[in-house]
Order: C-alpha cells, then sequence, then structure tokens
C-alpha cells in the first residue's frame, strides 16, 4: 500500500493522540537526571590564575551544576571554564558547555563599579550576566542532547531557554538576574549604535546587541507586566512592542513545557527551587 503524506499524518497522531511532541523514543529511554558534570580548566595565561582561583574558592560551577541538576539527559553535560587563546567566547561543543577565562574577564570589566538606577549592584550584575551565559549555552546542550526542535534562528531560542529559566525564580531573584543581564545587553547596544555597524553584523547568527536586549526585557515584562512595568515608564522598552510581549513570553512557555519540561525531574527540581542561589559574594 502506498502510504500518502496524509495518511503518515494519521499515524503519527495516532501515536501523539494529544498532538504533543513524540521524542526519540531512543533518547527517552536513556535520560537520567544528575547528569551535569563540571571542570575548572587551570589557565595557561598567568593573568587568568586569581579568576580561577576565585571561580573554585566560590564553586561556581558545582553551584551551577546542582542548579541544573534536574535536568535529564541521555549522557553526560560537562561546565568548563577554560583559556580559549585570547578570544572572548562561550560556546557549547562536544558535549560540554564551555565559557572562556577572556570571556569572565570581559565581564568583569563591563560590570558597573557603582550602583545603577538605585537598584542594580556591581554583584548583581556579575551574578545575572554570568548565569545567563551558562544558561544560554545549556540551551544550545538541551537543544542538542534531546534533538528539541525549534522554528527560527537557535541562538535567539537559547536566549530565550536562558531569560525564560532566569524568570522561574522567585520575584526578587528573576528581577536581579534580568536586570544584570538587561544592563550588559544595554551596554553592547550603546556601544554599537555609536559607530557605524557593518553590514556582516547583520549576517551573524546572533541578533545585534539591541534586539538581543529589547527581547530579554519584552520577556520579562510578558511574564510579569506589574513587576516590570518601569521598563516602560522608564523608555526601555517601546509600547508598540510591549502590547505583544505577553503573547511572546506564554507562546515560548507553552513550548519549553511541551518539549523541555518532560525531562525535568519533578522532585529534584522542587529541591533547587527550595534552595537560595546568589548568597554567593561576587568574582571581582
Amino acid at each position: 500500500m502506498k502510504v500518502t503524506p496524509l495518511l503518515a499524518v494519521a499515524a503519527w497522531l495516532a501515536l501523539c493522540p494529544d498532538q504533543a511532541f513524540c521524542g526519540d523514543p531512543v533518547i527517552d529511554a536513556n535520560v537520567k537526571a544528575d547528569q551535569v558534570q563540571h571542570l575548572y580548566i587551570e589557565p595557561v595565561n598567568p593573568a587568568h590564575r586569581a579568576m580561577y582561583d576565585r571561580l573554585k574558592q566560590l564553586r561556581v560551577l558545582e553551584r551551577l551544576s546542582e542548579f541544573l541538576s534536574p535536568l535529564r539527559l541521555p549522557r553526560p553535560l560537562t561546565l568548563k571554564v577554560q583559556g580559549c587563546d585570547g578570544r572572548v567566547n562561550s560556546y557549547y561543543w562536544d558535549d560540554s558547555v564551555i565559557v572562556c577565562y577572556e570571556y569572565l574577564d570581559y565581564l568583569l570589566k563591563s560590570a558597573p563599579q557603582e550602583t545603577k538606577s538605585g537598584e542594580l549592584t556591581r554583584h548583581d550584575a556579575l551574578v545575572g550576566m554570568t548565569v545567563d551565559v551558562f544558561l544560554h549555552e545549556t540551551g544550545h546542550a538541551v537543544f542538542d542532547m534531546l534533538q528539541v526542535p525549534f522554528l527560527g534562528r537557535e541562538e535567539d531560542a537559547a536566549d530565550q531557554f536562558a531569560t525564560y529559566i532566569e524568570l522561574q525564580f522567585a520575584k526578587d531573584d528573576a528581577r536581579r538576574l534580568i536586570l544584570g543581564v538587561a544592563f550588559l545587553g544595554h551596554e553592547q547596544a550603546e556601544q554599537q549604535l555609536a559607530r557605524t555597524a557593518q553590514e556582516r553584523e547583520f549576517a551573524d547568527v546572533h541578533g545585534v546587541p539591541a534586539q538581543r536586549y529589547f527581547n530579554v526585557i519584552c520577556m520579562a515584562y510578558g511574564a510579569d507586566p506589574d513587576l516590570y512595568n518601569d521598563a516602560i515608564s522608564r523608555g526601555h522598552l517601546p509600547p508598540e512592542r510591549a502590547k505583544n510581549c505577553r503573547y511572546e513570553y506564554r507562546r515560548f512557555a507553552l513550548g519549553f513545557r511541551q518539549l523541555i519540561e518532560p525531562y525535568i525531574d519533578p522532585i529534584l527540581l522542587n529541591r533547587v527551587k527550595a534552595q537560595k542561589w546568589f548568597s554567593f559574594d561576587a568574582v571581582n
């Protein structure tokens, strides 16, 4: 019998009667929680030694690994910090999330020296920016390891993954994280807008800094319009974008619940939620 496209769709619906995402049965059979490991790679550049020592002292990777432990993955994921031969970078590759000492040094230099807007401290900015880069790259890892489908650009999806998770914390912690991420995005946007943009910047796999900044603010406003109402009153979020933010947040939340939440261990998640994650001192 010839299998027509209509019959193929009918067969798929028979296997997934609620029209939810049907994952790879091989992957689903092998996933388990507490798969996130960590590794501090000693720096070659002596200038990074103090940062390496400080990160280990604060147990930054241990905390992040524990925070991500509810993820049910088919194989181990390793969080690494390492030198990258002068490149300011972070990336996911070969089942590892890699954040370069050069990138962390960039964050240290970018963080405000004084409290901004009467609320954002240097500590909060550093924590927010550091958590965000690890969550962004973890988003890439989740998409790869669990074969999660997405429409649109992967970098945009990874940005949304990180922001969505940050918004799930208690309101005070979530706001601190979002303000830290938004601070860096705003600084990068201001730097780009102060010079003539090059055409190749618009061909990059990442959105331009201003777009990424507004996407973060929009998602936060969409999640909690009351908590982030000052995004509009202070002129950070144009009203014409704000009116769609609730919809944008809900659409991503729906995708997350259907495609990723089934791979989160609920018992470990409750344990993680019960802990205070931002009580450690800033790296400086």
